[in-house]
């Protein structure tokens, strides 16, 4: 199952969930609650 984040917390710790993408995890960015990005 992906990882939800906001987008304010994307901007804070990208680089965290960058590396968190190269272990294979997924990520999607949510803006207000509603999904806008996902990360693989």
């Amino acid at each position: 199952m992906a990882q939800r984040i906001s987008l304010r917390e994307a901007n804070q710790r990208l680089s965290q969930y960058i590396a968190a993408v190269e272990r294979g995890e997924e990520i999607i960015i949510t803006r207000r609650g509603k999904p806008v990005a996902k990360l693989v």
